[in-house]
């Protein structure tokens, strides 16, 4: 999609630090992190909604899946902290996207 800045990501023409791409998702850190690690797991296709009946809310949280296991190894949070929002409240960036926080008990997020 024109002037999507996460479509500009997928297609390789907007740099991004990425921790996991697939056929169908990528997973890039976040440029504003909450905490260290925080990582947004999007869909490839441009899309601004995930709930729905196709496959590709399933292919992100299987990436969600993964990318919490790959910060477990490295980070070994106490948890974290996994958000979707959709509709008007998304804000500024209109594709569809997870954040996975990496959490520490004594974190002030």
């Amino acid at each position: 999609m024109a002037d999507c800045e996460f479509c500009a990501i997928a297609a390789g023409e907007r740099d991004a630090y990425v921790v996991h791409d697939d056929e169908h998702t990528l997973a890039i850190l976040d440029e504003m992190p909450t905490r260290r690690g925080h990582t947004l797991v999007l869909p490839k296709a441009h899309r601004e909604e995930l709930l729905g009946a196709d496959e590709t809310g399933k292919e992100v949280f299987k990436t969600v899946d993964a990318v919490a296991e790959a910060l477990r190894r490295v980070l070994d949070p106490d948890g974290f902290s996994v958000f979707y929002t959709s509709g008007p409240l998304v804000g500024s960036v209109r594709h569809a996207h997870v954040h996975v926080v990496p959490r520490a008990a004594d974190d002030d997020v």
